[in-house]
């Protein structure tokens, strides 16, 4: 089973940044990665503790260490000092096999063994001083990660595996970018970070299309048509005929040998056929019943051509799984249109409270104000 795949969609100041996306290794620290996945799609509901949605949207990067890292997780007081685990209570630290000694890599922030919640950060260089203090449980991925690991590999003449080890997503220049940002003295970024949507990303096989009969076998078919047909009128070498219809390779000798006058030497079979064939093409009755019989195998054949042109029709006509870049503008694309709906709610509220104090005050005054003009007298002297 496949490790799950968690993105952070970020904001700053309003204005998107990108998406980062993170492999998390579940078959190493389950109970971490199931922690920080249930946080990332707010499945858990509201907090038995806080009351607060178990939920990493709308939270904060409130850590920006340039050339270090970047921490967030706090959803509960938003400040650092806060944060709370699917589990109701502090987990313990299930492994610490992964040391700290790469960029790119997710890694639980805490306060001392044992005191895992919901906040993490990011490096983005190696920070070997903090192994065996925290856990490693995810990596963001970015593009050319394995080119750029497998060629440093053949430079060193060593092995390079079979199976990279994560797919090429995106992510660690958006987390680069929020760590050279401008902060305060306690090292929060000026402008708000802000995750403005997270979830899981569900990873789709779109089945091939199924194509039956492929385009060599239809060309064959289509060949062996034309040949059987042109044998009938014309009189071929029978050699010439066997090196090229597809069907001779295919047939028998006794196959091709029988007879209703029984069996004998190839020149005998081919001077049966001779003959049965000049007699056909003198009798006009031989003619016609030839041609109603070519006829209707052309019929038969455009019948089961329009069957297979129906039955592959209808196999396209299934429904399509959506792959995983479809899935992730799907995302986007019910996320503006939930912003926008809530902008025009706004408004349509704003527009109402308007039109109630306008008729507050012609109630009040028996003024009714319209139009942006001043209300207010000015005799032909001052004018």
């Amino acid at each position: 089973m496949p490790n799950p795949r968690v993105f952070f969609n970020f904001e700053a100041d309003g204005q998107p940044l990108g998406r980062v996306v993170f492999e998390l290794f579940r078959d190493e620290v389950p109970k971490t990665v199931e922690n920080f996945r249930a946080l990332a799609t707010g499945e858990k509901g509201l907090s038995q503790v806080s009351q607060l949605p178990l939920y990493y949207k709308g939270s904060i990067i409130h850590r920006s260490i340039a050339n270090f890292m970047i921490q967030g997780g706090d959803f509960t007081k938003r400040n650092g000092t806060g944060g709370e685990s699917i589990y109701g209570h502090p987990f313990e630290d299930e492994s610490f096999n992964r040391d700290v000694d790469a960029e790119g890599l997710l890694v639980m922030a805490n306060r001392g063994p044992n005191t895992n919640s919901s906040q993490y950060f990011i490096t983005v260089r190696q920070c070997e001083h903090l192994n065996g203090k925290h856990v490693v449980f995810g990596e963001p991925i970015y593009p050319n990660q394995y080119a750029i690991s497998s060629f440093y590999l053949l430079l060193r003449d060593e092995h390079v595996p079979a199976q990279p080890p994560c797919r090429v997503v995106s992510g660690l220049d958006i987390v680069k970018q929020i760590s050279e940002m401008p902060v305060d003295e306690k090292s929060r970024p000026l402008k708000p970070v802000v995750i403005a949507s997270c979830g899981e990303l569900e990873l789709r096989k779109v089945p091939p299309k199924h194509r039956d009969p492929s385009e060599s076998y239809v060309l064959i078919a289509r060949l062996s048509f034309l040949f059987s047909y042109f044998q009938s009128v014309i009189d071929p070498d029978p050699l010439l005929v066997r090196m090229i219809a597809p069907t001779y390779f295919f047939l028998a000798p006794e196959s091709r040998s029988a007879s209703p006058a029984g069996s004998g030497s190839d020149h005998e079979r081919e001077e049966r056929r001779k003959s049965r064939h000049r007699s056909r093409s003198a009798s006009p009755e031989g003619t016609r019943s030839k041609h109603k019989k070519h006829k209707s195998k052309r019929k038969d054949k455009d019948r089961k051509r329009d069957k297979e042109l129906k039955d592959r029709d209808a196999d396209d006509k299934e429904p399509r799984k959506e792959t995983e870049e479809e899935y992730d503008a799907r995302l986007e694309r019910e996320e503006n249109e939930r912003i926008a709906a809530r902008r025009r709610a706004e408004l349509e509220d704003k527009k109402r409270a308007l039109e109630r104090e306008r008729e507050r005050t012609y109630e009040s005054t028996g003024v009714r104000y319209k139009g942006r003009g001043q209300m207010k007298y000015r005799g032909p002297d001052s004018r």
